[in-house]
């Protein structure tokens, strides 16, 4: 059976798959982005200062530790951009999803509507058939 509400599920079936790529995308780059932040600790866990030497070599641990320092810095904000990036497309999967369902649910109110009618007319021409049936038994 066809359904006036048929074109309108696939268009928003569509959408919904459009909107959990852009999901999986979002959660993908997230743990992308947790991970960095996570080696870039790591690496900066593994630094240290000299105890002994030269002024130069002080200077370069010092330097080497101020540029992870930045490098961790930029990863948070990557990281923040994910998240946001996140929450914005779990809103949008939702809504998306929420639309489907909506149009699904009419269209299968609509299904059932048709198929009642259906029925009803099948009864009608039984009880026509049953009853041409009945006046020809009594003639």
């Amino acid at each position: 059976m066809k359904s006036k509400y048929e074109p309108l599920v696939k268009l928003k079936k569509k959408a919904l798959d459009t909107a959990e790529r852009a999901l999986i995308g979002a959660n993908n780059a997230l743990s992308s982005a947790s991970d960095k932040l996570n080696r870039a600790y790591e690496e900066l866990s593994k630094m240290a200062l000299p105890a002994k030497g030269s002024v130069g070599e002080f200077t370069q641990a010092t330097a080497m530790i101020h540029a992870q320092h930045q490098s961790i810095e930029e990863a948070q904000q990557v990281l923040q951009t994910a998240e946001q990036r996140q929450i914005q497309m779990r809103e949008r999967f939702k809504e998306a999803m929420v639309d489907f369902e909506k149009f699904k649910y009419l269209e299968v109110q609509e299904m059932n509507a048709q198929l009642k009618e259906l029925k009803e007319q099948e009864a009608k021409m039984l009880d026509e058939i049953g009853t041409m049936t009945y006046k020809r038994e009594i003639l």
